[in-house]
C-alpha cells in the first residue's frame, strides 16, 4: 500500500515538472525580459545618493552635573537642562523649523521642483531619515539627493539647524525663567518687609517679644509648611505656564496637531486611574508633612513614606506614559514631563493646605496677644525662607542664561558618497528574476489547466 502511494506521489511530481517543462520557453522568455527591463531601468533611472552624519547626544560635564544636582534639591526647575534627551533632538530634526533652516541655507528652490513652497518643503522632509542608537548614545541623520555633494550638504546643514534651534530654545527658556524669578523676588521682598514692620510695631506696642516653647514649635511647623506650600504654588505656576506655552509652540511648529492635544486633555481628565492615584498621593503627602514635623527628615517612618510616595509617582508616570504613547508622537516628551510635574505639585499643594489647616486650629487656641505674635513671627519666617530660596535659584538662572549652550558633537560628518544608494542594480535584477520565475510557473499551470478545461468542456458537448 505504501509503495503504491509513493509511486503515485512520484508520478504526480513528474507531471508537475512536465507541465513546467512544456512551458519552459514561456518561463525563460519572461525571465530574460524581466531581467533586461530591470537592468535597463536601473541603468537609466536617476541615481540617488545617500549621505550620513552621526552625532553624539550631549552628556553632562562635571560642572553641569554639579549644577544639576543642586537644581534637583530646589523646588523649581530653572533654566535649560544640562543635557537634551534624544527624543527632543529627534523632534527638532523632524520639525518644520529645521527643514526651513536647511531649505533657506542651501537655497533648494531650484532642486525641489514643486508647485508650492509647502510641497517643496515636504519633499525635503521626506528625503531625511533620523534614527537613534540608545546603546551607543548617537543619532544618525541620513539625507538622500540626486547629487552626492548636495546629499552631504543637507545632512551637515541639518546638524547646524539642530544646534541653532536647540540653543535658541535653551536661552529663551533660561531668560523667561530669570524674568519670572525677578518678579517673584520683588513680590516676596515687599511681603517680607511688611511682615517685619508689622512684627516690630506689634512688639514695641505690646512689649511682647517672645512666645512659649509650645507656641514656638507650632509657629516653626507652620512657617515650614507655609513656605513649602508657597514654593510649591510657584513651581506649579511655572509648570502650568510652560505647559501652555509649549503646547502653542508645538502647534505653531507643526510638531503636534490640535486634535492630539484635545485627546491628551480628554484622556487625562477622564482617567479614573489617575484620579485615584492623585487622591492617594494627596493622602501620602499629608502624612509625610506631619511625620517630618514630628520626627524629622531622617526618621525611618519619614524615609518609608518618601519611598511610598516615589512608588505612587512611578505608577502615575506609567499611567501618563500609557496615555501619551497612545498619541504616538515623540514631540510630546516635554509635555509629558510638565504634566507629570503639574499633577504631582497639585497633589502636594492640596496636602499641605490640609495639614496647615490642622496646625492653624492649634494656633487659634493661644491667648489673643500670643496668637497675634505667633502669626507675625510665622509670616516673617515664611517670607525669609521663600526669599532665600528664590535668591538661590535666581543666581542659578543668571548662570544658565549666560553660559554657553552645549554644542552638538559630530562623530562622523557627512561626506559626498562615491556610490549610489538607489536604484540597486543587483537587487532590482534579483527581484525581477525571482518574480518572473514565479509568474512563469503560475502561467504554465494556468495554461495547462485551461487546456484541460477546454478539452473536458468539448468532451461533454459544451
Amino acid at each position: 500500500m505504501n509503495e503504491e502511494k509513493m509511486y503515485e506521489d512520484e508520478i504526480s511530481l513528474a507531471e508537475l515538472f512536465y507541465i513546467i517543462w512544456k512551458r519552459r520557453v514561456l518561463v525563460i522568455i519572461l525571465f530574460i525580459t524581466s531581467v533586461l527591463i530591470a537592468l535597463v531601468y536601473s541603468l537609466l533611472a536617476p541615481k540617488i545618493y545617500e549621505a550620513k552624519t552621526v552625532i553624539l547626544i550631549p552628556q553632562q560635564s562635571g560642572t553641569s552635573s554639579t549644577l544639576s544636582a543642586l537644581l534637583q534639591n530646589l523646588p523649581i526647575p530653572i533654566g535649560i537642562t544640562s543635557s537634551t534627551p534624544s527624543a527632543n533632538m529627534v523632534a527638532i530634526l523632524k520639525s518644520r523649523s529645521a527643514a526651513e533652516y536647511v531649505f533657506k541655507k542651501l537655497k533648494l528652490d531650484d532642486y525641489f521642483k514643486a508647485k508650492t513652497y509647502e510641497d517643496a518643503l515636504k519633499q525635503l522632509m521626506d528625503s531625511i531619515k533620523v534614527t537613534t542608537n540608545e546603546k551607543e548614545n548617537t543619532i544618525t541623520i541620513t539625507a538622500e539627493a540626486k547629487d552626492p555633494k548636495l546629499a552631504a550638504d543637507i545632512a551637515n546643514t541639518y546638524v547646524e539647524a539642530l544646534s541653532t534651534i536647540n540653543a535658541s530654545l535653551g536661552v529663551y527658556t533660561a531668560k523667561r525663567t530669570k524674568e519670572f524669578l525677578e518678579k517673584q523676588i520683588e513680590r516676596v521682598k515687599k511681603d517680607l518687609d511688611q511682615a517685619e514692620n508689622k512684627l516690630k510695631e506689634f512688639q514695641e506696642k505690646n512689649l511682647i517679644f517672645s512666645i512659649d516653647d509650645e507656641a514656638k514649635a507650632i509657629v516653626d511647623a507652620l512657617a515650614k509648611l507655609e513656605s513649602e506650600k508657597q514654593m510649591t504654588a510657584i513651581t506649579l505656576k511655572v509648570s502650568k505656564d510652560n505647559f501652555e506655552n509649549l503646547k502653542k509652540e508645538l502647534v505653531n511648529q507643526q510638531r503636534i496637531q490640535q486634535k492630539d492635544l484635545l485627546a491628551i486633555t480628554s484622556l487625562t481628565a477622564t482617567s479614573t486611574v489617575l484620579s485615584d492615584l492623585r487622591n492617594k498621593l494627596i493622602s501620602q503627602e499629608s502624612e509625610l508633612a506631619l511625620l517630618s514635623i514630628d520626627y524629622g527628615p531622617e526618621h525611618p517612618k519619614v524615609v518609608s513614606m518618601k519611598y511610598a510616595i516615589e512608588e505612587t509617582k512611578k505608577v502615575i508616570r506609567e499611567e501618563l506614559d500609557r496615555v501619551y504613547k497612545a498619541i504616538n508622537n515623540s514631540s510630546l516628551y516635554d509635555l509629558f514631563n510638565l504634566q507629570m510635574s503639574i499633577l504631582v505639585n497639585e497633589s502636594k499643594l492640596k496636602a499641605l493646605s490640609d495639614v496647615i489647616d490642622q496646625y492653624q486650629s492649634k494656633l487659634s487656641k493661644l491667648p489673643e496677644l500670643g496668637l497675634t505674635l505667633s502669626k507675625l513671627l510665622r509670616d516673617v519666617k515664611v517670607q525669609e525662607t521663600i526669599y532665600t530660596m528664590l535668591l538661590s535659584q535666581y543666581e542659578q538662572a543668571k548662570i544658565d542664561e549666560t553660559k554657553e549652550v552645549a554644542v552638538v558633537s559630530v562623530l562622523d560628518p557627512a561626506v559626498p558618497p562615491l556610490k549610489k544608494s538607489k536604484p540597486s542594480t543587483v537587487l532590482n535584477v534579483l527581484i525581477a528574476g525571482v518574480s518572473s520565475v514565479f509568474l512563469g510557473v503560475f502561467l504554465a499551470f494556468f495554461l495547462n489547466f485551461w487546456e484541460n478545461f477546454k478539452k473536458e468542456w468539448q468532451r461533454i458537448g459544451g
